[in-house]
């Protein structure tokens, strides 16, 4: 279930990991507030930027001839694929965490994936 369980010197290390685990995800938060990823309209008109944790930054519009509906949909597009982008550079950062921190969650794959959807 546990990397080394059958030690006491690594059930400390782990318990230690559990307690800086509240800081380290602080700490994940502010940088995926940070990071930003980018979703293009597959008429490549419409261009949305997001940060990692999901809330849009900003959505550029290059055609102006476009329609109100196309540019509900280009708009749509790009912002689902800015936030699928943003989901998995997230879930990324979870992993390395983990395994920075030398923790074997179980279902963390599983979670992760379904998180992401992929």
């Amino acid at each position: 279930m546990f990397k080394g369980l059958g030690n006491l010197g690594n059930i400390a290390s782990l318990m230690a990991a559990f307690k800086d685990l509240p800081e380290k995800m602080q700490q994940l938060n502010q940088q995926m507030q940070s990071e930003h990823v980018t979703g293009t309209s597959t008429c490549e008109r419409v261009t949305v930027t997001v940060n990692c944790v999901g809330e849009v930054q900003s959505v550029t519009i290059t055609d102006e001839t476009l329609t109100i509906v196309e540019t509900e949909e280009a708009t749509l597009h790009a912002t689902n694929q800015a936030g699928a982008a943003a989901k998995q550079r997230y879930a990324d950062a979870i992993r390395q965490m983990v395994a920075d921190m030398n923790l074997d969650l179980p279902g963390i794959e599983g979670l992760l994936t379904s998180f992401t959807g992929r």
